[in-house]
């Protein structure tokens, strides 16, 4: 593992031998949660991620983020110089850059409660490689849709589910920052039925709590982070850093660094693996399909030009060696 930062990576090393590159460019430049300054915030990782892209030249890419970048300003009519947009930049840059590099790419944007994660967390996931991609197919679905099980998928894991021996004890005040649930918090313990659903988003600033502030006790932009729900369940101020891993789809004990603020915002910031996974079984059945074309002698060049002339031109052997 190399950990360093990535402005000063000298990737050579690596150049023609990584079969899939993952980024993940801090997302503070275009969260709804920030500023929202797109290209002209100093923490914007897009260029240092194509500089890794174009030094390592991976055969498949992908970029996880915020649904923010896409997300134009408000008043943004679309043409003209907007500069500060952050959904300009991304349109004008972010995409042209990746389609640029690549023979094929695409965005998609999934919710990781899809894939058998406890929260939902919408993200959108750049791809880029040298055959088209399908997007990832969900495994869990809502069970009050009567189409989830019509489509074999399994129930969305919920909040108990995941934490629920934790969060929802009895005792769980004995342990934790609590609010009584008398009436006198306002919608405190007043929302039990989020239990048994997916939290909302963890975020890197669960160490703060809930959004329900008194006097008021109401919610500030919310309820939407995960202790914001813990907080209209059972009246607990905020998330543990344990709850928060397990929310995101890793165990309770996976080793975190640094102070009790630095390891929330590792929690807030990290991806959930199941969703991870989803996107790459896709680029990993992709890949197969890639080796056999290559074992065949395929005209790989000849084939993508054909394929975006007519995507749905696809050899039937093609789709079985997927399988």
């Amino acid at each position: 593992m190399l950990r360093a930062d990535i402005r000063e990576v000298d990737w050579s090393p690596f150049a023609g031998r990584v079969d899939l590159l993952w980024a993940s460019p801090p997302c503070q430049p275009g969260s709804t949660a920030g500023k929202r300054r797109g290209a002209d915030d100093d923490r914007d990782g897009w260029p240092w991620t194509w500089a890794a892209v174009d030094a390592v030249r991976p055969t498949w890419f992908l970029a996880e983020n915020v649904l923010g970048w896409t997300y134009h300003a408000r008043g943004c009519s679309l043409d003209g110089d907007h500069h500060g947009c952050v959904g300009c930049a991304w349109e004008r840059s972010v995409l042209p850059a990746l389609r640029s590099r690549f023979a094929f790419s695409g965005a998609w944007k999934l919710d990781a409660a899809d894939f058998g994660v406890p929260q939902h967390r919408r993200r959108v996931v750049l791809w880029g490689g040298p055959l088209p991609l399908g997007v990832p197919a969900p495994t869990h679905g809502d069970p009050d849709d009567e189409d989830t099980e019509n489509r074999g998928l399994a129930p969305l894991v919920s909040v108990r589910d995941a934490v629920g021996a934790t969060l929802l004890a009895d005792d769980t005040c004995e342990l934790r920052t609590c609010y009584p649930c008398d009436g006198t918090r306002g919608r405190a313990c007043t929302e039990p039925w989020r239990a048994d659903r997916p939290a909302p988003t963890v975020t890197t600033s669960e160490e703060k709590g809930t959004r329900a502030h008194a006097p008021g006790w109401t919610f500030n932009g919310g309820p939407d982070r995960a202790s914001d729900a813990a907080f209209l369940v059972a009246g607990v101020r905020r998330i543990e850093v344990a709850e928060g891993l397990v929310l995101q789809g890793l165990p309770a004990d996976w080793p975190l660094q640094g102070t009790r603020q630095d390891q929330y915002r590792q929690v807030g910031n990290a991806v959930p693996p199941p969703l991870a996974e989803a996107a790459g079984r896709v680029v990993l059945a992709a890949h197969r399909v890639l080796l056999d074309l290559r074992a065949r002698a395929v005209d790989l060049g000849a084939l993508a030009a054909a394929l975006r002339r007519n995507p749905t031109a696809v050899p039937a052997w093609l789709g079985r060696a997927a399988a």
